[in-house]
């Protein structure tokens, strides 16, 4: 029996680079260089919100969701209209319901106002 241990390299020209060590879930990356890969992946995304937020969460797993959101609103003109809390929710809806939790949660968030909750049961001091 024999077993095969050939590790395959990205080629030294290649575009990406052989150091994607910053990609790794577990090493938070420095703010100025994360700041500076997210508006690099916000252009890249095209108009493509679903797409873009993806590339970022995938990239950039250990900083926190908020922090996120924050610069992809910085990046994004049509997160304009969104508030950074609804930018993390879509972020969270991304991991946890993929493509059709961040649409679900992105059409009750865009052009909207919060209509509270129907909660009859629950007593109001009004």
């Amino acid at each position: 029996m024999s077993t095969d241990t050939t590790v395959l390299t990205a080629p030294v020209e290649s575009p990406v680079g052989t150091d994607l060590g910053w990609m790794t879930p577990d090493r938070a990356p420095q703010p100025a260089e994360a700041l500076d890969r997210i508006r690099q992946l916000c252009e890249l995304g095209g108009d493509d919100l679903y797409r873009t937020m993806l590339m970022v969460l995938a990239s950039h797993q250990a900083v926190p969701r908020e922090i996120l959101a924050a610069a992809v609103k910085q990046f994004r003109r049509d997160t304009d209209s969104l508030t950074r809390e609804d930018v993390t929710g879509l972020f969270n809806a991304l991991w946890t319901g993929g493509h059709q939790g961040f649409h679900s949660v992105l059409r009750t968030r865009k052009g909207g106002e919060r209509k509270p909750a129907n909660l009859g049961w629950l007593k109001t001091d009004d």
